[in-house]
């Protein structure tokens, strides 16, 4: 089995996995007039984490997890200034210092980019190095 076959069969069963999540399969949520939006303001951890609890609270209900899922349900930033908590300044040639764990999503969002600055916590995933490699994308660890 080579390399690219042994990720497309590591890809399809976790999208199976995370997708099915062993639950029964929700029930469709009532038609509603227009999606519904909750205004959420994270400034600081303790935020992150309570919005991480109602987030999980809805997915565990089948229907608002399914209105969460079929986009009946969303949540918008509330007025605030600042870049977002995953990205910082970088120098030019760079989309922005990635924090956190670095996807191969989040690489693919970044394909015009030229260069990947890293801060110093970050972890990039094997894929996702594989696809910076992919598509010519310098990566660069900040100190």
């Amino acid at each position: 089995m080579s390399e690219a076959e042994l990720r497309t069969m590591v890809r399809d069963v976790l999208r199976e996995a995370l997708g099915k999540g062993g639950q029964p399969k929700p029930k469709p949520a009532p038609a509603a007039a227009a999606p519904r939006a909750e205004s959420v303001r994270v400034t600081s951890d303790a935020d992150l984490a309570a919005l991480v609890q109602r987030l999980v609270k809805i997915l565990d209900d089948p229907v608002t997890g399914h209105a969460l899922r079929a986009g009946a349900l969303r949540f918008t930033l509330s007025g605030q200034q600042g870049a977002p908590a995953t990205a910082t300044a970088a120098p030019a040639g760079a989309a922005s210092v990635l924090q956190g764990t670095v996807t191969e999503a989040r690489i693919n969002k970044l394909s015009g980019a030229g260069m990947i600055l890293l801060a110093p916590d970050a972890v990039i995933t094997p894929l996702a190095r594989d696809r910076a490699r992919a598509l010519g994308l310098k990566i660069e660890r900040r100190r």
